[in-house]
């Protein structure tokens, strides 16, 4: 009963941070409207900043779909590649500094590790090398964005 009871609680994490994560693009475009008094090109050719968080926004919700996927693979018993997956967009949220990413995939994964007993470098040792790309592709392509909006931002501020 109370594994029955941890699966459902981590059906929901998931479910509400996939919801998060695709709304972002929408809050994005509110809040740019907000500073833009509705000219939301002209604040993104204006603001680099504002270009940027609008990039990162946009990727929310590939993820969210990723993310989607990494649930299937539990239920399908491919525990290893959930989690790989899991933490490398967790890895792409921190590169792209978005709290409510970096939240959710935080408590989603470190829910999923606890419930499937597994942690990320036991899935990493578990995982067949030559499956991995075909596996976790999705969230290395979302890692190599993430990488380009932190360099982006990197150099905006300096």
């Amino acid at each position: 009963m109370q594994s029955l009871t941890n699966k459902s609680k981590l059906e929901r994490y998931f479910t509400i941070v996939k919801a998060i994560l695709f709304c972002m693009p929408f809050l994005c475009l509110g809040y740019l409207s907000l500073g833009a008094g509705g000219d939301k090109q002209g604040i993104l050719t204006a603001s680099p900043t504002a270009a940027v968080s609008f990039l990162s926004a946009m990727v929310q919700p590939y993820t969210a779909w990723l993310i989607h996927l990494s649930q299937k693979r539990l239920a399908d018993g491919r525990t290893c590649y959930a989690v790989l997956n899991l933490t490398a967009l967790f890895i792409a949220e921190l590169m792209m500094m978005s709290t409510a990413g970096i939240i959710g995939l935080g408590l989603v994964l470190w829910k999923t590790c606890r419930a499937h007993s597994t942690a990320p470098t036991a899935a990493w040792k578990t995982a067949q090398k030559s499956r991995l790309f075909a596996e976790i592709g999705g969230s290395v392509l979302v890692c190599l964005i993430a990488g380009l909006c932190l360099f982006a931002t990197l150099r905006i501020a300096a």
